[in-house]
């Protein structure tokens, strides 16, 4: 999987790629963000792990989170238990 950079520098990701992360189809997901449902939140790594980007995407009452490294490659990724999913 990889994250690319958009003309705004915002990273975008294939949405097939992530419906596979969560076990589902690129039509659940796109019902979930056309819901408002689809939610995902980007943290920026400083100190030893500078450039590495996490990512967590939560969909309902799954969430799957991955780390990036400063070209966008994923370098490490785990689908997060439903307690931590749904907070």
């Amino acid at each position: 999987m990889h994250f690319d950079l958009d003309e705004r520098g915002d990273w975008i990701v294939d949405l097939g790629e992530l419906a596979r992360k969560f076990g589902t189809s690129t039509g659940y997901l796109q019902h979930q963000i056309r819901l408002g449902l689809l939610k995902s939140f980007l943290e920026t790594e400083s100190d030893e792990c500078e450039g590495r980007s996490r990512i967590t995407v939560r969909a309902g009452k799954m969430a799957w989170q991955g780390t990036f490294d400063s070209a966008g490659f994923l370098i490490g990724e785990e689908m997060l238990p439903e307690a931590l999913a749904t907070h």
